[in-house]
């Protein structure tokens, strides 16, 4: 039973990234980008996470595997999987034309507050992290923990520049939008 998990899930992740790169087609020319460090920073960081968590090639060490999952940490973690990419998809569709893979600003960008957007700024990132937090704890092994904090850095880092470009382009509206929402985590309490 616990490979037949960790193959569920991998076939969810593997589901995902079709499915994400077939909607990339759905969007907005693009008016303004982010500089190219930043762009290929945040890339380099998520993508050496997502090795981490998955690709057996690394020192042996980081195979070694903190904890042992019960049958019901399995089920929880592919649960945690399915809510995560969820997440992503509502995000997506809430955003339509409006999402690019990269850190950009669209022609006729529109500052998007419905749906998850209406607690948390960045839902699809907190998505990824969900289900990412889901694969480490069916998987735990050292290297995903390793794994989970690049891929958070790199979300982390893309968020933030995400943000710079969105601030001067809405001005208070943005400004407003944060003292009401979360960056990954929903903001119950209105400040």
């Amino acid at each position: 039973m616990p490979n037949q998990i960790l193959h569920w899930i991998s076939w969810l992740w593997l589901a995902w990234f079709i499915a994400w790169w077939l909607l990339a087609f759905w969007h907005k020319p693009v008016r303004q980008t982010a500089s190219p460090r930043i762009e290929y920073g945040h890339r380099i960081l998520v993508i050496a996470g997502f090795v981490l968590l998955w690709d057996p090639f690394r020192p042996a060490i980081l195979l070694y595997r903190f904890y042992h999952p019960t049958a019901w940490l399995l089920w929880a973690s592919l649960c945690t999987v399915v809510a995560g990419i969820a997440l992503t998809f509502w995000a997506r569709f809430a955003l339509g034309a409006n999402w690019s893979a990269r850190i950009v600003i669209k022609q006729d960008h529109e500052l998007i507050r419905r749906g998850p957007y209406a607690r948390i700024r960045h839902p699809i990132y907190t998505g990824i992290l969900l289900a990412a937090l889901g694969t480490l704890t069916a998987t735990c092994r050292w290297s995903g923990i390793l794994g989970f904090v690049l891929i958070f850095a790199g979300l982390w880092i893309k968020a933030q520049a995400e943000e710079q470009l969105l601030a001067p382009i809405f001005g208070n509206a943005f400004r407003e939008h944060q003292r009401h929402t979360g960056l990954f985590l929903p903001r119950w309490r209105q400040s």
